[in-house]
Formats: C-alpha cells, structure tokens, sequence
C-alpha cells in the first residue's frame, strides 16, 4: 500500500515537471495568414518598420495579443502583424508586463525611423539585395512567386505603389512600362531577361547580340528553304528547340526536328498543346528573324519526332492557310519578338 502511494506521488511529480517545463513556444497557438499580402512589423504600429512580407496560408505561431496586434513567430522572424487578417486556432495569451515594455520602446524606435509615407516606409525598408537571386521572366496574366518579387523590386525602386498580390495586373504592367522607359528598354510591359537585369542590376555578359528582324513573307518565301532545320527560341521562357521546315506558302509548316525537341516544344506550353500564339525568334544561317508560332500538332506529319502533325511559324505580313487572311494575334507577337535579340 505504502509503495502504491509513493508510485502515485511521484507519477504526479514527474507530470506536474514536465507540464513546468514546455516553453511557450510549444504553448503557444497557430495562426493562419487569410489575405493575400500581410506585412510583419517590428512594432505593433502602422508604422512600425517593415520585417517580412507574408503570403496567404502562411502558418504563424502566435506568442500573445494586445489590442488590434498578435505577436507572431514566422521562421527566425518575430514580430506584430494584424489580428484581422490571421485566423487563429487555440488560446493566446495576452500581452506580458515586460512585452508591453518593448513594444513601446520598439513603437517609439519606428516613429523617429519614419518620416515618409507608409507606403514609402515598407519600401525603403527593403533593398533589391533582400529579395535575393532574380526571378524569372514573366508577362501580363502570370501569377506566383516570381510576380511577387518583381513587384517588390518596382516598389523599391519607386515605380509600383499598389499591393503586393503576386498578380501581374494592369498596374504590374503600368510600372514595368514606367521602368523601361526610364532605362530606355522597349516599353512592352513584359518583365523579360534585359528588364529583369536592369531591375536587379545584373550585368549581362558582353557577348555579341543577334537583333531580331523582320521578314516580309511575300517578299521572301523561301528566305528559309523546304527541308532546312531552323533553331527556335520562345522569348518569354529563353527555351530554344531545333525545327525543320517541312512546307507552306501563306506561311512557314514546320515540324520539332527530334522527340528531344518536341519535349522542349511542349514544355513551352506548359505541357500541353495549344493554339495560343507565341512570340518566338527563328534563327537560320546567323540571322534572326522575329515570328510567332502556334503550339497545336495538326495536319500532315513527316518525322518521327513524337508529333503529330506540324506547327505554323508565321512571319511578317503572313496568312493563314484556312481564311486567307492576316492573323492578328500572330502579326502581335511578331512585333512583341521584334523587340528582342539572340
């Protein structure tokens, strides 16, 4: 009996030990970001300065709460962000005596910081070295991580005052413009490899560039002959595959030249085919020529190249088989291609 009590007394001991010894991190409860764009702070103030931009579904750790402001653990980063835009499960405790303390010495700290707007704090707190490596080239209509770092650079550099939704919308567009035009880029709009250097300050090799030209169809049709092989090269992802001209008249009929290049070919579209045109350089006997091709295998087939049918490269002032008519969409990506150089 004597041995059961002593059991059960140190059972409780050990218990009550452990249940001492859990640090309030383990304690502490689990946040979830719901908004698109929520900015961690140093302090729990409007203007408190800027440490980390999160994204929606980001999952925080909650350390207490103080009126509007949770203060959250993300990472190796700890600071206030706005209850409103987390949701949050379990208990949070309320802010401690001693954290009461350092805001207010932290709030004080942001308030002499700040002498510009709020917009213009959250950038100037950021430089283009804390975004880290260059994203990839993107266009109107992308979405993702490498919109949101390009967003982050124009709004440092002062040419983005919208939100960071990681969406390459109308105003994502305006600001590209805006930062050609001040670097005297082609003003298309689309973040590709010379803007994004220019952006992130990357020098480019210096290594002999091959700009785009135009080929007046009509005028010369067989400026690349029947059965010649022509490297292709689509300006928005920088992929290049090897193509054979197989026939056409109104325009160029071509195949992938290997099931290597269809792979490549199809890895362009995001892996599956598409009728949607595409701006593309057609480089043959070290000259290039901006064109546009449409990635939808139809029609005769020559090679086995794992294609099939062929594809239509088009050039300026080329038509359609079909309607016997300009394209539109076509004759707009060549221009777009006309900006760019091998």
């Amino acid at each position: 009996m004597r041995f059961m009590t002593h059991l059960r007394r140190c059972t409780a001991f050990v218990l009550a030990t452990v249940i001492l010894m859990l640090t309030p991190a383990a304690l502490a409860a689990q946040g979830k970001v719901n908004t698109s764009s929520l900015i961690m702070r140093k302090a729990a103030s409007k203007n408190g300065k800027m440490i980390q931009t999160l994204d929606k579904g980001d999952v925080l750790e909650v350390l207490s709460v103080s009126g509007d402001w949770y203060k959250v653990r993300y990472g190796k980063y700890t600071g206030y962000v706005m209850k409103k835009y987390v949701k949050v499960s379990g208990t949070v405790k309320k802010e401690s005596t001693s954290e009461k303390t350092e805001k207010k010495q932290e709030t004080s700290t942001s308030k002499k910081e700040n002498t510009t707007t709020k917009n213009e704090t959250s950038t100037k707190k950021l430089t283009i070295a804390d975004l880290g490596k260059a994203p990839s080239a993107s266009k109107p209509g992308d979405k993702g991580s490498k919109v949101k770092k390009l967003q982050q650079a124009l709004q440092i550099k002062g040419y983005y005052k919208g939100k960071i939704n990681s969406t390459y919308d109308d105003a994502t567009t305006a600001a590209v413009k805006a930062f050609q035009k001040s670097k005297g880029l082609s003003r298309d709009g689309i973040a590709g490899k010379a803007t994004i250097n220019a952006l992130f300050g990357i020098k480019e090799k210096e290594t002999e560039k091959i700009k785009a030209t135009s080929l007046k169809w009509f005028k010369n049709t067989y400026a690349i002959p029947k059965g010649a092989t022509v490297t292709i090269k689509d300006v928005y992802t920088g992929k290049t595959f090897k193509a054979v001209r197989w026939s056409g008249a109104n325009h160029m009929d071509t195949e992938p030249a290997t099931k290597a290049d269809t792979a490549i070919m199809k890895s362009i579209y995001g892996g599956s085919w598409s009728w949607k045109r595409r701006p593309i350089l057609v480089k043959y006997k070290n000259k290039v020529y901006a064109a546009s091709m449409n990635g939808m295998p139809h029609g005769t087939s020559t090679r086995n190249n794992g294609f099939d049918g062929h594809f239509c490269v088009h050039f300026t002032g080329s038509k359609t088989h079909e309607t016997n008519r300009v394209d539109t969409e076509h004759q707009r990506c060549v221009k777009t291609a006309l900006n760019y150089s091998w």
